[in-house]
């Protein structure tokens, strides 16, 4: 085999090699990509249900805000009746 055959085959399996190398090291990075995903979907999930208990919780104290704007009212409705008798 002559000089530049040789050197042909070695610079091809060179090739062959780096080539291999990057679908090795591109499956691992999918890999990786896979599990940041699932991770990423199961944070996305407990921060919807933080919102929602948040937006539970926003509901109940303008509930409350309420009530205790109405209780108030009725208290003094009901002093004033007792100052007029």
């Amino acid at each position: 085999m002559s000089k530049s055959k040789a050197t042909l085959l070695v610079i091809i399996f060179f090739f062959l090699g780096v080539l291999i190398d990057r679908a090795f090291l591109y499956y691992e990075i999918g890999e990786k990509n896979k599990v940041l995903l699932k991770e990423q979907e199961s944070i996305k999930k407990d921060y919807e249900m933080l919102i929602e208990r948040f937006e539970k919780l926003e509901e109940d104290l303008q509930f409350r805000i309420m009530m205790d704007s109405l209780i108030p009212d009725s208290i003094n409705i009901y002093d004033s009746s007792i100052i007029d008798e």
